[in-house]
């Protein structure tokens, strides 16, 4: 008997179910690109099940602390399941269809042009993430992901629903530009998507957050994504690459924890505690107050494309 869809979807079983219902797994089944992404896809699963206990145990004394840590999380992820069933909106298909023309040339399925495909892809992640936080009615998309006060790998899905369509659409349209083949593109997908969920670890499950090696100069670390995810002035509009530091170095985003700053989690504006519907549509609450409120068109226009904050007090 087959486990639901849906929960085969959430421990990333899929790749593993379709392998072994073509033939037998042994292997050399694991040694082409979607063996590997068969492999990699159920890690992050695992690991937020194993966070979930450490920190029920951590909590267990006080159990309202783990409601709190998970409740928003759950929640977005239910809602966006549910509009999922309602809306399907996949771009990343026609993105890769459309924009792969456009390429001059196209990367060959060699190990040497996947760390150039990586590269790309980082380069996308950045732009669509700087773009996230640089324009307000993508800040709108973005902004439930930062609202969360404690950090943990629930937090991965805390999102807008639109979000996703957002980040594929800019993210497969950069590489298929650049020539990254389909194969390669799913292959840095795969691996992102682990790592840049693995990087949500909680303080309690990683208080440092770093590997205390040369990793942390090669990587970005859940240290450096804390940064990220902080409120805190000297953090704020930082570290935008997921594994790659490379993008923020370059553009000089690149910040590292300070020992004695410690980040603080949420957005800057005043939040009402553990509410949904403050956390998911608040932002566009406030954008259309500040529009319907603006005394010219030139205003409402530029509060919509400028960054959060322009023209408002709330942020």
């Amino acid at each position: 008997m087959k486990l639901p869809e849906a929960l085969v979807n959430f421990f990333g079983l899929g790749g593993i179910e379709t392998l072994t219902s073509t033939h037998p797994l042994t292997l050399a089944s694991f040694r082409s690109i979607a063996g590997i992404e068969a492999v990699v896809s159920p890690i992050f699963p695992a690991i937020l099940v194993c966070e979930i206990v450490f920190l029920a145990w951590a909590y267990h004394r006080s159990p309202h602390r783990l409601y709190a840590v998970y409740k928003i999380p759950v929640l977005m992820y239910a809602f966006n399941w549910i509009i999922g069933l309602l809306i399907n909106i996949d771009v990343f298909l026609w993105t890769q269809r459309h924009f792969t023309v456009l390429a001059p040339f196209t990367a060959p399925l060699h190990v040497v042009w996947f760390f150039y495909a990586y590269v790309v892809w980082e380069l996308s992640h950045f732009v669509y993430h700087w773009t996230c936080h640089k324009v307000r009615l993508l800040w709108v998309l973005h902004s439930p992901h930062h609202a969360p006060k404690h950090m943990n790998l629930g937090v991965i899905f805390a999102a807008f629903f639109l979000q996703g369509t957002y980040a594929n659409f800019v993210r497969t349209a950069i590489c298929s530009i650049l020539g990254v083949p389909m194969e390669l593109l799913i292959l840095c997908m795969v691996i992102d998507a682990c790592w840049g969920s693995l990087i949500h670890f909680s303080e309690e499950a990683w208080p440092s957050g770093r590997s205390g090696c040369f990793l942390d100069s090669l990587l970005l670390m859940p240290s450096d994504h804390r940064v990220h995810h902080s409120s805190n002035p000297e953090y704020i509009d930082t570290n935008y690459c997921n594994a790659l530091p490379i993008w923020d170095k370059l553009f000089g985003t690149l910040r590292r924890e300070i020992p004695a700053i410690r980040p603080r989690y949420g957005l800057s504006r005043p939040q009402k505690p553990n509410d949904f519907t403050d956390t998911y549509f608040g932002e566009i609450g406030l954008l259309w107050r500040d529009v319907r409120n603006a005394d010219t068109w030139k205003k409402r226009a530029l509060l919509v494309v400028m960054p959060p904050g322009w023209g408002s007090t709330d942020h």
